[in-house]
C-alpha cells in the first residue's frame, strides 16, 4: 500500500512540474494588416493581444503558439441542419441553442523531422459575451469534421470543429486552451 502511495505521489509531483513549466514560448499574433506583435512580458500591466478573453485576436489573425500556425478559415452559423444531418443519433439543439461549425487550419512549424499534435475535442472551446464557455461537440457525420492530429514540420492540417452554443451568441471567441502550452483567444468572424 505505501509503494502505491509512494508511485502516485512521484507521479503527481512530476505532473505539477511540467505543468509549471509549461511552454516558455509566449503565443504570437499576426494580424491581418501583417503586423507581427510580440507577446508582452508578464511585468507590463497590459494585456498582450490574443492572451486574454477581454483582448483577443482579431478577426482574420494568425496565432503561433506550441510550435503550430492556427488560422479561421471560416464559420457556419446556425449550423443545426447540417450537425443534425450528419447522424440521426446527434442531439437536436434546444430552443435556446445553436450549432455553428468552425473551420480550423493549424500549420507545424517545426522542422520536417519533428512533430505536432494538436487534440481539439480537449483543448478547444468557444466563448461568447454571455460568459459561458461551450467545449466542442462529439458529434457524427459532420463534413471534415476535425480529428485529433499528429503530423510533421511544414505539413497542414484543417477540419471542422462543431459548438453547441446559446442562440444568438454574439462576440464569440475560439479558445485554445491546452494541458502542456499556451492558452490564447481568437475572435470568429
Amino acid at each position: 500500500m505505501k509503494t502505491k502511495l509512494s508511485v502516485l505521489a512521484f507521479i503527481f509531483v512530476l505532473a505539477m512540474a511540467a505543468m509549471a513549466c509549461g511552454g516558455s514560448d509566449k503565443p504570437v499574433v499576426n494580424t491581418p494588416s501583417g503586423e507581427q506583435g510580440e507577446a508582452v512580458e508578464e511585468t507590463i500591466p497590459e494585456v498582450a493581444v490574443g492572451s486574454a478573453r477581454s483582448n483577443p485576436a482579431p478577426v482574420g489573425s494568425e496565432i503561433i503558439a506550441d510550435d503550430m500556425a492556427f488560422v479561421i478559415l471560416g464559420v457556419e452559423r446556425s449550423a443545426d441542419a447540417t450537425v443534425v444531418a450528419g447522424n440521426m443519433f446527434n442531439s437536436t439543439p434546444t430552443a435556446d441553442q445553436e450549432y455553428i461549425i468552425v473551420n480550423l487550419q493549424v500549420t507545424c512549424k517545426k522542422s520536417s523531422d519533428e512533430e505536432c499534435s494538436f487534440t481539439p475535442d480537449f483543448s478547444t472551446e468557444v466563448i461568447g459575451d454571455k460568459g459561458v464557455s461551450y467545449s466542442k461537440e462529439f458529434v457524427a457525420g459532420v463534413p471534415n469534421e476535425f480529428q485529433s492530429s499528429t503530423f510533421y514540420g511544414g505539413a497542414t492540417v484543417s477540419g471542422n470543429l462543431p459548438f453547441l452554443v446559446g442562440k444568438g451568441e454574439t462576440g464569440l471567441l475560439l479558445i485554445y486552451d491546452p494541458i502542456f502550452g499556451d492558452k490564447f483567444y481568437l475572435a470568429l468572424p
